[in-house]
């Protein structure tokens, strides 16, 4: 190898140690944020990341989608309870969720929007009515773009921060032991029952996907589980089932289900025959030609036919007279009945009632009419 090709190498190398030193001295590796929309999973669950973050956290989170798991909860949980649930928790279920809170439970209760609750009623918590006056906006809403409030809990020097609400609650009979009230009235509302608490909360959006990760509102949900109820399973009734019909039922009418099955046991048991021994099939009896005929007739007879009868019976004269007699044929009706009657020896007036009457023949009337005009057929 030359020495010019050495140097040249020598060179290249230094070349690019200096451009190596001179890029790292003059840029810097800085992590850039970006927004990526929820996956499926998360849009299917719109507290997928509170269930993550408890989870890394050391809490057992679970979700209860059947409302009657609601009716079995330990003394040491915590469920967090969202709205929609009117037809579901019913003031006996109400009553049940307020008994395992004075067992020591902590629930965390979403209110309902519209309709009666009955375990805001126990409280006496109503939705505040919107104020005419304008207020001057709390300090908080010139510190950051969005407003918000800060939740103080008893005995903790941290102030939570909170996305504020355009609406609120309002505390009823019940004095709470903490509230976070906001421009719309109170967020949160804390009451201490028996030997288990219920925080009420305005809504549920500070921990859903969207927001868990504003202000402090992990912390804030984080905080209050721990504080309340450290060492519990988390449970999230957010999307309660609505039961079928049959389950409804079942849970609801029971009674009713077993009165409808007897009196429908007992219909069957009057309706259905009793069997006693077999018997012989008797023989199939074979009827003769006249009985075959008759009951033609009669069936002719109820369906109006017998004057289609008479009527091709009719033609079938008009037809021989035209072809054999055509002068009789045209002539006078009563000529033609005087004429058929020194033909046949019939007498005249019933050759005219076979042939004219238009009155809907009885059974005796066809019979002779069709006697007559057979007679007529053979004279002719």
């Amino acid at each position: 190898m030359s020495r010019r090709v050495i140097w040249t190498a020598v060179v290249a190398a230094a070349l690019a140690t200096l451009a190596a030193l001179w890029f790292f001295g003059n840029f810097e590796r800085v992590p850039v944020k970006r927004h990526e929309g929820m996956q499926k999973e998360a849009r299917r669950n719109p507290y997928l990341a509170l269930e993550r973050l408890f989870s890394r956290l050391g809490r057992t989170v679970t979700r209860v989608g059947n409302p009657a798991a609601l009716d079995a909860l330990g003394e040491d949980e915590v469920l967090i309870l969202a709205w929609r649930r009117q037809r579901l928790v019913t003031p006996e279920r109400a009553g049940r969720l307020l008994r395992w809170v004075e067992r020591g439970g902590y629930l965390i209760v979403e209110a309902e929007p519209r309709g009666k609750d009955p375990l805001l009623e126990a409280f006496g918590v109503v939705f505040a009515k919107p104020s005419s006056e304008e207020k001057d906006p709390p300090a908080s809403y010139k510190k950051c773009g969005k407003p918000y409030v800060e939740v103080d809990l008893p005995g903790d020097p941290t102030p939570y921060r909170r996305a504020d609400s355009s609406r609120g609650l309002a505390a009823g009979k019940d004095s709470p032991e903490w509230r976070a009230g906001g421009q719309g009235g109170e967020l949160m509302l804390h009451y201490a029952r028996g030997r288990g608490n219920v925080t009420v909360v305005e809504d549920l959006d500070f921990l859903d996907n969207r927001n868990l990760g504003d202000f402090d509102h992990a912390a804030l949900g984080w905080a209050l589980a721990q504080r309340y109820q450290p060492g519990g399973a988390v449970r999230l009734a957010v999307r309660l089932e609505h039961p079928t019909l049959w389950q409804w039922l079942a849970e609801s009418a029971w009674m009713a289900l077993i009165s409808v099955a007897a009196l429908v046991a007992l219909w069957l048991w009057r309706v259905v025959p009793r069997f006693g021994g077999t018997r012989a099939a008797p023989g199939a009896a074979r009827r003769d030609l006249t009985q075959h005929l008759l009951a033609i007739g009669r069936s002719v007879w109820r369906e109006g036919g017998l004057g289609h009868l008479r009527e091709l019976a009719r033609r079938e004269i008009a037809q021989r007279l035209a072809q054999r007699h055509p002068s009789l044929a045209r002539g006078l009706s009563g000529e033609r009945h005087a004429a058929l009657a020194r033909m046949s020896g019939l007498d005249s007036r019933r050759i005219g009632e076979a042939l004219a009457d238009e009155r809907p023949p009885s059974p005796e009337t066809f019979t002779q009419a069709m006697q007559t005009l057979q007679r007529l057929e053979h004279k002719l």
